[in-house]
């Protein structure tokens, strides 16, 4: 969870964003003329002083990695909005219409067919047993999201629903000599008056602040509960037998204020700017599948 985030140009973009609901999160001073891509990568701190490796994603290893795989990424709008990164990069995007169901479900082959993503818009997770069991995905990669929901209420969905579904499909995948992987997600708060700032912060602490003093004035969001909520799910999951990873992104986007396309939304992210969740999880398989 320790890291900075450091300034970097590249020659190109990644991609450009297709038209469609995601035009709405282009990053507004992105403009697909310039030759050049400014722009931040996460650096981990075990990078600098460790000397660990955490590469830049690649469509090559990415490919080699989830050959003959499936990836689901199910959660609220930012869950969708990691699906909408990481087809990007695969360079299979979908235009996506204005007028779509919030709970629309997508698919995009990629690597050339040899492999699948599936992103599915699910606020709460009441439909992971259903995309489980259509896909058998290899890997999972869950979040609950913006939509708050009282601490009991979260645990007993999660205790009682959701825990049990992921075990089957565990079983399952070892049933079947499937080395399965789940990928638990932690959420970000948005960032308020977020249009001020330009660059990442610093400081995990200076932005818990911002978080919670704004939270005051204007408590609908709930964002200043996030970062209870997510250590009470992982706290949860540590009770259970489940296998996973978690992915922190909680410590790692919270530090971009700057990174938010509209005055009127500072909750998601803008692209092409933050692929971040999607380098996450290439590490990640990259770990568990590498070798």
């Amino acid at each position: 969870k320790a890291g900075r985030w450091v300034n970097v140009t590249y020659d190109s973009a990644p991609y450009t964003p297709m038209k469609g609901e995601v035009q709405t999160r282009t990053c507004p001073d992105f403009k697909p003329e310039v030759r050049t891509f400014k722009t931040w990568e996460w650096e981990p701190k075990a990078v600098r002083e460790e000397g660990c490796e955490f590469s830049r994603f690649s469509n090559d290893s990415y490919c080699q990695l989830m050959r003959n795989k499936t990836v689901a990424i199910l959660g609220d709008s930012t869950s969708f909005d990691h699906y909408l990164s990481l087809s990007h990069l695969l360079g299979v995007p979908r235009a996506l219409p204005r007028a779509r169901k919030k709970t629309a479900l997508l698919t995009s082959p990629a690597c050339g067919k040899s492999s699948l993503l599936v992103g599915k818009r699910d606020f709460h997770l009441h439909s992971v047993k259903a995309v489980v069991d259509e896909f058998f995905p290899d890997v999972l990669v869950l979040n609950r999201g913006a939509h708050y929901t009282p601490d009991d209420e979260l645990l007993q969905h999660m205790n009682q629903t959701l825990f049990p579904q992921l075990q089957e499909w565990e079983e399952k995948c070892m049933e079947h000599s499937k080395s399965c992987l789940l990928v638990w997600r932690t959420s970000v708060p948005g960032h308020p008056n977020c249009t001020r700032y330009s660059e990442p912060s610093k400081s995990v602490t200076e932005m818990e602040q911002l978080v919670s003093s704004a939270s005051i004035i204007s408590p609908a969001y709930n964002w200043d509960k996030f970062s209870h909520q997510n250590e009470l799910v992982l706290d949860a999951l540590q009770e259970t037998n489940l296998t996973y990873e978690v992915m922190d992104a909680y410590h790692v986007n919270i530090l971009r204020p700057d990174l938010h396309g509209h005055e009127n939304d500072c909750l998601h992210t803008c692209l092409p700017k933050d692929d971040t969740f999607s380098w996450l999880l290439h590490h990640i398989v990259k770990v568990k599948y590498g070798n």
